[in-house]
């Protein structure tokens, strides 16, 4: 199965709440390709979902190394800084 093949079983996963096996398929997917910022983001949002913030902060800093400008990862680990009650870096992860 291919990365994307792997991406795209997570999504379906993620839309039916099974956030648990699509972080399986976005690391399986991470393994083949990590390069692929996207794939990082999608495990992060797993992460949210679970209230795993550090693990969230991390797999969005990731997205962030691969392309710095990645807005759906700032966003992402500006959220969980929120939820962790780290407000200064969540309002500098906003700013981006």
């Amino acid at each position: 199965m291919s990365a994307l093949d792997l991406k795209e079983q997570g999504n379906r996963l993620f839309a039916a709440r099974s956030y648990d096996d699509a972080i399986g398929c976005y690391t399986k997917a991470i393994i083949k390709d990590p390069s692929a910022g996207s794939y990082y983001t999608n495990r992060a949002l797993c992460y949210l979902k679970l209230k795993k913030w550090k693990l969230a902060i991390a797999d969005s800093q990731h997205a962030i190394d691969i392309d710095p400008k990645n807005v759906k990862a700032h966003f992402f680990i500006g959220q969980a800084y929120m939820e962790n009650n780290s407000f200064d870096e969540a309002i500098t992860n906003f700013q981006i």
